[in-house]
């Protein structure tokens, strides 16, 4: 497992790899006119988007089972796999086929949050604050 800070950290290090799995949202859309010419991307997001000739999009919303993961793995003869840290251990399936296959897993580092003035520990609290901006 391999943490990167953003994206052109992430094409870097996706530079010797031909069929990645992405698995991070809908940000690699932004990027399909980018795709090196030896690469052929699959993208699953939650939603489904056009493709182009060079990356499949997938619109699924898991949890998805460990034998579905392991047929799109080898489906697509997927050679690496980049997600993001969401915390979750919806992640688990598809992390232990890349385990099983013995392949690399780029992960996105969730970016840092911009420092705030005030934090409110429940929603009565914030609502009180609320209503001083509300009149």
């Amino acid at each position: 497992l391999r943490e990167l800070t953003d994206w052109a950290e992430l094409v870097q290090a996706l530079a010797p790899f031909q069929r990645p799995l992405f698995t991070l949202g809908r940000e690699p859309l932004e990027h399909l006119q980018e795709i090196p010419p030896h690469q052929h991307w699959t993208l699953r997001a939650l939603d489904p988007y056009p493709g182009t000739a060079r990356c499949e999009v997938i619109g699924a919303r898991g949890p998805f089972r460990l034998e579905d993961e392991r047929a799109l793995f080898a489906q697509r003869r997927i050679d690496v796999l980049i997600s993001k840290n969401s915390g979750s251990g919806a992640t688990e399936p598809k992390l232990q086929v890349a385990r099983e296959l013995g392949l690399p897993v780029l992960v996105l580092k969730r970016p840092l949050l911009p420092q705030v003035d005030r934090t409110f520990t429940d929603a009565a609290t914030l609502l009180a604050h609320m209503n001083q901006y509300a009149q």
